[in-house]
């Protein structure tokens, strides 16, 4: 668990407003962390809940030294709390109103070690209704002294009534450069580092992501079907929708995000303004694909995407909804 600001890169105004708060006891009950998968938003939030919870922090940073820190790192902390989605078989992740209740069973006591209890949810925009109102009345009416700390890269799907009782912190994207840090931190060469970076948007997750085999598949599957778009046939497309519905619901999101990029690159290409690519490596196939598509229809395409990687979220039939998509993708190309 990282409790210490200096291990995030980035953010640096961000990480200086929350130490500010702390130091002068601002801190609010309930804040809602919302930004793109890895930015460093659980980051940041295991060492706000560090410091929150340490026995004598200074400047706004735990001392890593008290019994509080040492329970932390030990993963041991009577007052610290972590919900993350769930998923069973092919269901999407979810977390359950089970969970939520457990959790309030948790917390119903005075806080047995530090001076308040920490409750990180993470993916929580992946909370069904019922969770969702359950947790809001626990966030309403907080028995004791409670820091809940929500994170979420779909502000959007969490209820508005969660929403206005939640303190908003925005987390941007990594820069290339931070990206590239970051990378490096973990062990990449530079020229790794730097190649993969360029097509993340942003994301630490996304970039370490791209390592694995069948992630790059996917990379090469979205380039293959921009290839092919307008010239599907029905066979091809329900084929496709077949082979593809094997993939998880967080692959065939990633697929559709590198799709997306694609889209972004070519309309960066009509526009000549010299904005990096994130497909840079593969320019000579982003300048054969300006030909298959108007300009005017990318931005429809993109929107398309979006509507899917949300749909991707609930608990559709993933063989259908990939169905709908490539008859829609087609309807769209000239």
């Amino acid at each position: 668990m990282n409790t210490q600001w200096k291990d995030i890169v980035g953010h640096k105004e961000l990480i200086g407003r929350l130490r500010a708060m702390q130091m002068e006891d601002r801190i609010p009950h309930a804040m809602l962390f919302c930004g793109a998968e890895g930015v460093g938003k659980t980051l940041a939030a295991e060492v706000l809940a560090a410091v929150l919870l340490c026995h004598e922090p200074a400047g706004g940073q735990c001392c890593g030294r008290c019994p509080a820190c040492l329970a932390l790192k030990a993963g041991t902390h009577p007052d610290y709390f972590l919900l993350q989605p769930e998923s069973s078989g092919k269901a999407a992740k979810s977390i359950k109103i089970e969970a939520v209740r457990e959790l309030q069973s948790g917390i119903a006591r005075v806080p047995l070690l530090s001076r308040c209890r920490v409750v990180i949810i993470q993916g929580a925009e992946l909370m069904n209704e019922a969770a969702a109102n359950c947790l809001l009345k626990t966030i309403e009416e907080p028995e004791g002294q409670a820091v809940f700390i929500l994170l979420t890269s779909a502000p959007a799907a969490l209820l508005d009534t969660i929403i206005s009782r939640c303190m908003r912190v925005e987390f941007g994207i990594l820069q290339l450069e931070e990206l590239q840090e970051v990378l490096c931190r973990q062990g990449m060469d530079k020229e790794e580092a730097r190649r993969l970076a360029a097509v993340a948007d942003g994301s630490a997750a996304r970039a370490l992501s791209l390592r694995q085999p069948e992630i790059r598949e996917l990379h090469q599957k979205a380039f293959r079907l921009a290839e092919k778009a307008g010239s599907l046939n029905v066979e091809d497309m329900l084929q496709l929708a077949k082979d593809m519905s094997g993939s998880s619901r967080e692959q065939l999101s990633q697929w559709l995000g590198f799709l997306a990029m694609i889209y972004r690159d070519l309309l960066v290409l009509y526009s000549g303004s010299g904005l990096p690519l994130y497909n840079q490596p593969d320019v000579q196939k982003l300048s054969a694909l300006l030909a298959r598509y108007p300009r005017h229809r990318l931005l429809d395409l993109l929107r398309l995407v979006q509507e899917y990687q949300k749909r991707l979220r609930s608990n559709v039939n993933v063989q259908l909804c990939l169905e709908g998509f490539f008859i829609r993708l087609e309807n769209l190309m000239p």
